[in-house]
């Protein structure tokens, strides 16, 4: 796909069986929705599949071609679990009515303070002369959702833990 490199990692204190079964509850996935600011969300998961339309207020470097808001589409599959917890996934990540798509590579694993969870692709706007430059802008965004999921999943845990 080219374009400009994602990587992120969240460190969650919790075994990788925790971990899955919160990024897939559509409750947490709700909570990161309304941590990150979305004007609106709808969820839907399961076990293997998480699904998150989000739509949130438009990064000023992209009003020009689609208004003062955005629409995210967040699909994530996830592969069946080895021994030990461990997962792999992909994520999708489309914008409705911009040639933007990040995919992504998911590795969930033990290690850290409990599970990490390391993401790793591609992010491309395919818009002549100015993909890259709207890439290199819109990239912190994307990143900081990743540094969202971090905080509401620290949160989340330790409700859970008691602590």
């Amino acid at each position: 796909m080219a374009g400009m490199q994602i990587e992120a990692r969240n460190d969650f204190a919790a075994d990788p069986i925790t971990t899955h079964a919160m990024l897939t509850d559509p409750a947490f996935l709700s909570a990161v929705c309304v941590s990150s600011g979305d004007l609106s969300h709808r969820v839907d998961a399961v076990a293997d599949h998480s699904a998150v339309e989000r739509r949130l207020p438009a990064p000023s470097s992209v009003r020009k071609f689609l208004g003062e808001t955005l629409t995210l589409v967040q699909d994530i599959h996830w592969h069946a679990p080895s021994a030990n917890g461990a997962r792999t996934g992909t994520l999708d990540l489309t914008v409705k009515g911009m040639p933007a798509k990040a995919d992504v590579a998911i590795d969930l694993r033990p290690g850290g303070r409990g599970t990490v969870v390391d993401f790793t692709g591609d992010f491309a706007i395919r818009v002549p002369f100015l993909g890259s430059k709207l890439e290199a802008q819109a990239a912190p965004a994307l990143l900081e959702g990743f540094a969202v999921q971090q905080r509401v999943g620290d949160e989340w845990l330790a409700r859970a833990s008691g602590r």
